[in-house]
């Protein structure tokens, strides 16, 4: 581990905490410049490569002692993005009514957000489905930005070697250019 001053160290401790690097500036640094020069010194801090290794060394220590895995948030996730209204729910044609809670699965548990009583009668609301799959395409690499080439042609493509020292010379273009077309 690199050595840094406390205030650099506090700065770590607190953007780890914050996740902002204004606010952590602000409280390593008991700082109260403008927003423009905290962004800019913030900035900077995190620029500088023995803050980046000290914040890096602290999301590893906090990944070794969490007993959170990828593959755990990823079965939360699943189950939010693949719950089904009808498995919470029986209509019969008349009448909505809610399967009872006790033979919820685990993973239907998992997608509800919130139960309550309200002006109507009892309100399930599930989480929402569209950010659970946002968040698992990221996680799995499926939104990862596409390789496309572009290519540009220029006018001068075609024009002949005594168009182009023409054109470089005088900065005007050729009078005929058929005279000075390529073959």
């Amino acid at each position: 581990m690199a050595k840094l001053t406390k205030k650099q160290e506090d700065f770590c401790n607190c953007y780890f905490e914050t996740g902002n690097a204004s606010e952590a500036y602000r409280r390593a640094y008991s700082s109260s410049s403008s927003a423009n020069v905290v962004n800019v010194k913030a900035s900077e801090l995190l620029s500088n490569p023995k803050v980046s290794e000290r914040i890096d060394e602290l999301q590893a220590e906090l990944k070794l002692r969490s007993d959170i895995k990828k593959e755990r948030l990823l079965e939360e996730l699943k189950a939010i993005a693949f719950a089904d209204i009808r498995d919470y729910l029986v209509f019969d044609g008349k009448h909505l009514k809610f399967n009872p809670f006790d033979e919820l699965t685990n993973e239907q548990a998992k997608a509800i957000e919130s139960i309550k009583m309200g002006k109507y009668g009892i309100e399930l609301k599930l989480h929402g489905k569209n950010w659970s799959i946002e968040r698992i395409c990221k996680m799995l690499g499926f939104d990862a930005p596409e390789m496309s080439e572009i290519t540009h042609r220029s006018p001068f493509d075609d024009w002949s070697d005594e168009q182009l020292e023409h054109y470089t010379q005088s900065g005007e273009e050729p009078d005929n250019k058929q005279h000075y077309k390529r073959d």
